[in-house]
């Protein structure tokens, strides 16, 4: 088990614990974070919050929160981020012509 923060981009981790006060463990389950749940770092920089794959979504979490997370790495691993940001490659923005104009923009899925 080794906290969060130490955990390798790339790995599929199991959150084990969260060791925290009450405002951290509320934190992070609203998040989606709980005991149980499979995470994937994908961007982990030397600065700012790391980005993770949780569930079918993408979460930023700050460095302090890092510390008080938990996990266990698991068998499989994702080939970097771009394994993973193929699942979400499927949204597209898309600004057309008049539209760009009056600042208006509409998804394209």
């Amino acid at each position: 088990m080794m906290p969060l923060s130490l955990a390798p981009t790339g790995q599929v981790l199991k959150l084990i614990e969260i060791r925290g006060g009450m405002g951290v463990n509320k934190r992070l389950n609203a998040l989606g974070l709980t005991p149980g749940t499979e995470v994937t770092i994908i961007s982990n920089n030397d600065e700012g919050p790391i980005i993770l794959a949780v569930k079918d979504s993408r979460l930023a979490v700050g460095r302090g929160l890092l510390h008080h997370i938990f996990v266990e790495p698991q068998e499989q691993t994702v080939c970097g981020a771009e394994a993973h940001t193929e699942r979400f490659s499927h949204h597209r923005h898309h600004r057309g012509g008049r539209g760009r104009r009056l600042g208006r923009h509409r998804w394209e899925s």
